[in-house]
């Protein structure tokens, strides 16, 4: 005999579990289970990231959803604390600097207007006033930036496991195995079938699959838009102490990022993105890259502090869409069958937001916290796409 859910959801990663934690916060009381396949996160995106937390996109629905997380993040560790003990997310709100170049400036300088007629808080620095709060940051080579000071990073492992214990803590269920099958079962329910051998027939299937999204749905004959594309990071030693911590520092002219660890003083996290990297799963690191290309452009900027020395580096992926925006609510064609996925690079961030939306839509309908229909799949059939340039 089938088991059965109120709500299931495949993908146990930080999206799938603030589902399952927004669910039961907004009242539901029925089973909910989550379907996880490494409970070890070791490939994983959300341990594997940056840890960014941060208001500055360019469109008020990417905005909106943002400002939401930004928030929640703010208070997380309270509102995640329980029996169970305590997360270590320590979202520190050190700042999100977005340095401008001749290149970038007008761009940025727009976006930067928009961000404040939708009451972001940002800052437009000149070369100077960022010499002043960063005085070891050469400042030779920009006009300016964009300053988030209420952005900033947490420890990303700790995020995600704040909401997996929280929401086992609120009695959802969490299934280490492997979906195999689903589809539709008539016209108000769905159907899963797992490796292990059991069946699961609920009103409301969520698909929160992260970059395995593309494989999962095929299981079912769909075909979704999401791809995984190759990120790399990586773990480094800087040798002189500044006194103060960085922000979370972007450059997208060499698409370098680099911030202080969350923890310690003299080490920082560093991410290089690849415009043109292949679709696919790669999970190599490009080590040959940190002497090439990370170390030269982090030294750059941190010219007095030393040789930077590689502790480790490792490459995840991002859920990529055609506009690099997400994937939010009902299917089209499967009613029941709820979307959470390709958020780009962005899936922490957004996480509570997503959360909340989806909780909406399988409850009663439609998202009423949030306005979530520019995130509809039927937009890459309509032409409908979010432009909203990455930073």
């Amino acid at each position: 005999m089938a088991q059965t859910a109120e709500v299931v959801i495949m993908g146990g990663g930080i999206v799938g579990a603030s589902i399952a934690y927004h669910l039961r916060q907004d009242g539901v009381t029925g089973r909910i289970l989550v379907i996880e396949r490494d409970a070890t996160y070791a490939r994983a995106a959300t341990p594997m990231s940056m840890g960014g937390v941060r208001q500055q996109y360019s469109v008020p629905s990417n905005i909106a959803l943002a400002r939401y997380g930004l928030a929640f993040y703010e208070r997380f560790d309270e509102i995640m604390a329980g029996a169970w003990g305590t997360p270590q997310a320590h979202f520190h709100q050190r700042g999100y600097l977005v340095l401008m170049h001749p290149t970038t400036e007008e761009a940025l300088r727009r976006r930067y207007e928009v961000q404040r007629q939708l009451g972001v808080e940002v800052q437009l620095l000149s070369p100077a006033d960022i010499h002043t709060m960063l005085p070891h940051l050469n400042i030779e080579s920009i006009t300016g930036g964009v300053y988030g000071y209420r952005d900033g990073y947490l420890n990303p492992r700790g995020a995600l496991q704040g909401f997996v214990e929280q929401t086992r803590e609120l009695g959802c269920t969490w299934v280490q195995d492997e979906v195999v099958e689903f589809g539709a079962l008539g016209s108000d329910g769905m159907q899963v079938r797992l490796r292990g051998g059991e069946t699961i027939t609920t009103p409301a299937l969520v698909i929160a699959a992260g970059a395995w999204t593309q494989q999962l749905a095929a299981l079912a004959g769909i075909e979704l838009p999401v791809v995984p594309v190759r990120r790399q990071a990586c773990y480094a030693t800087l040798p002189t102490l500044l006194g103060y911590k960085l922000p979370m520092v972007l450059d997208r002219v060499h698409d370098v990022s680099f911030r202080h660890d969350t923890e310690t003083d003299n080490h920082l996290q560093i991410t290089r993105t690849i415009r043109d990297e292949p679709a696919g799963f790669h999970f190599d690191w490009d080590s040959a890259a940190f002497a090439t290309h990370i170390a030269p452009v982090v030294q750059h900027y941190l010219p007095d502090c030393g040789t930077l020395q590689l502790q480790r580096g490792w490459a995840g992926h991002y859920a990529v869409t055609p506009d690099e925006n997400p994937i939010l609510g009902p299917h089209p064609v499967y009613p029941r069958l709820f979307m959470a996925i390709g958020f780009s690079g962005h899936g922490l961030m957004l996480a509570p937001a997503t959360g909340k939306v989806l909780s909406e839509c399988i409850r009663q309908g439609q998202a009423t916290t949030l306005d979530i229909q520019p995130y509809r799949l039927e937009r890459f059939a309509t032409g409908e796409l979010i432009v909203d340039p990455q930073i």
